[in-house]
């Protein structure tokens, strides 16, 4: 119960932390209506970028709260153990974001959305014409 109300506490915290560096980096130039000038899909890059560093920041706080619960176990076996258990799940979540993070990009850029799967961006076709 404890450990879900610190958790609570942390992701609640981050939230409010993200969600003003979220309004920091809404787009300055707007057309005349007010809206912001780009695409939806320029907009959707955005948002699933952002929702995985937030996620990536809960973990890296999983991560840091294990490490502080570790070294405070002062040697009660049962701690340190659910603090190793917290660090495993922490490292494990962060690989999980990072693999997601590529797939998202590659997914994206491959429907020519943006990413790094070639953010519509084509490769000139090399292939040399053939004259009949």
């Amino acid at each position: 119960m404890k450990y879900q109300f610190i958790l609570g506490l942390l992701l609640s915290s981050v939230l409010l932390m993200t969600a003003g560096a979220a309004q920091a980096q809404l787009p300055q130039d707007v057309n005349e209506v007010g809206l912001p000038d780009t695409s939806i899909e320029e907009s959707l890059t955005k948002i699933l970028n952002i929702g995985l560093g937030f996620v990536a920041t809960i973990a890296v706080l999983a991560l840091i709260y294990g490490g502080i619960k570790y070294i405070t176990s002062l040697g009660d076996e049962k701690a340190a153990e659910e603090a190793k258990r917290v660090i495993l799940y922490a490292i494990i979540g962060l690989i999980v974001i990072a693999l997601a993070a590529v797939i998202v990009n590659l997914v994206l850029g491959a429907l020519g959305v943006g990413g790094a799967g070639g953010g519509g961006n084509k490769a000139p076709d090399i292939r040399a014409p053939i004259n009949q």
